[in-house]
């Protein structure tokens, strides 16, 4: 099952272990959690609710949230999990070692308790490079769902955080009409 919805674009997101933030500062801690302010240039906000049997064991569903941000007119590229010829990706995984993370959007935040350390979540950067600098072309945030949650919960999960959920129905899914009488 997979949704995605157009949301509203949020200035700051925090995701990681509650302990790393206690315990480190600096590079380090910047090395193990998710402290990301959007980028203005990033016009537009996508969320993809997916769930998923786990390859390697079918009988576990595999629940993740996916925020994409980038501009408008390039939001469909990077949501068919594709990008532009010249660009790369850098990506860190987010993980936790007290069996919980922080998840904070803006001004709501929660402690999601996951039932287990490991791997939580993805920030992954598209960019491509003029000279030596770096220039960002979109960010997507992966956040793992823990086991306890269905899908209707992640759905319930995703609207406390993210503000004006409105569904994008797959255009295959679009009633196609003719032109007005």
């Amino acid at each position: 099952m997979k949704e995605t919805y157009k949301i509203k674009r949020p200035d700051h997101i925090v995701f990681g272990d509650p302990l790393y933030f206690e315990q480190f500062k600096g590079a380090r801690l910047k090395k193990l959690v998710t402290d990301y302010h959007v980028l203005t240039k990033f016009d537009t906000a996508r969320l993809v609710l997916e769930e998923k049997p786990f390859s390697n064991c079918p009988d576990m569903m595999n629940r993740t949230m996916t925020l994409y941000f980038a501009p408008e007119k390039h939001m469909d590229v990077y949501l068919s999990e594709q990008m532009y010829e010249g660009q790369e990706e850098k990506t860190k995984v987010v993980l936790v070692d007290t069996a919980r993370y922080l998840l904070k959007v803006d001004d709501r935040s929660d402690e999601i308790h996951t039932g287990a350390d490991g791997e939580w979540g993805f920030f992954s950067e598209v960019y491509h490079k003029n000279g030596e600098h770096r220039i960002s072309d979109a960010v997507i945030i992966t956040i793992a769902v823990p086991d306890d949650k269905d899908f209707t919960a992640m759905r319930e999960m995703a609207r406390y955080f993210f503000q004006d959920m409105e569904p994008l129905v797959p255009e295959k899914h679009r009633i196609k009409r003719g032109p007005e009488r």
